[in-house]
């Protein structure tokens, strides 16, 4: 059994004894470079974390008024109606200006760690409770307000542990979703086609002796 104790972290609780507190700024920085998306391409930052900049994204004609995103910053949309809009960046390039760009700077974490605990709805609470606004949908929390949470900090290894094991089950259990996806989308086409040939009379009831 492992010893725990009180994290003295609202959101957190117990936490193995072993485990540190610290500050979001002592294991990110704010990269606040401006760049054209002239010379960095565009990005989205989505739920299911950062991609090339979707269709369906809204555009400006601001193009030289972009954040830049180097690969391996974590980047999340500071706007709470983009609740949950984070993830690390596989890619250069650029975003709007409502989102935090996240340089790593502590070479006692992992990147993924921290990846799953900031995609969780315990932290997504959190950080907003240290936004600001006058509106809900206009709730914003930048890094100023997000520097200062408070954060766990398992031992590197313990960290990596924790983001192999999340990694591997996360890509089982998804594995799982898309097979039952596609017995659901079966399951309703045969429904549907059950339907039709019937209320057409393409066949017919078989009433029982």
């Amino acid at each position: 059994m492992v010893k725990m104790k009180d994290s003295g972290i609202e959101w957190i609780g117990e936490i193995p004894e072993t485990w540190e507190k610290v500050k979001f700024n002592a294991i990110y920085s704010n990269r606040n470079t401006k760049v054209s998306d002239r010379e960095y391409a565009p990005l989205s930052v989505t739920k299911k974390g950062i991609v090339p900049q979707l269709a369906t994204a809204a555009k400006t004609n601001d193009n030289d008024n972009r954040k830049l995103v180097k690969s391996g910053d974590f980047v999340i949309n500071s706007r709470s109606d983009r609740r949950g809009s984070c993830g690390i960046s596989s890619l250069d390039g650029s975003v709007s200006l409502i989102n935090t760009v996240l340089e790593p700077k502590n070479i006692q974490m992992e990147p993924l760690y921290f990846d799953f605990l900031f995609h969780t709805i315990q932290f997504a609470d959190e950080f907003y409770k240290w936004g600001h606004g006058i509106v809900d949908d206009l709730w914003t929390t930048n890094w100023n307000d997000m520097k200062n949470i408070t954060l766990i900090l398992p031992t590197r290894s313990e960290q990596q542990q924790i983001a192999d094991y999340l990694d591997k089950k996360v890509s089982q259990i998804q594995t799982v979703i898309k097979s039952k996806q596609q017995q659901i989308a079966e399951l309703t086409e045969y429904k549907n086609s059950l339907i039709f040939e019937y209320v057409t009379g393409k066949k017919q009831v078989k009433e029982a002796n």
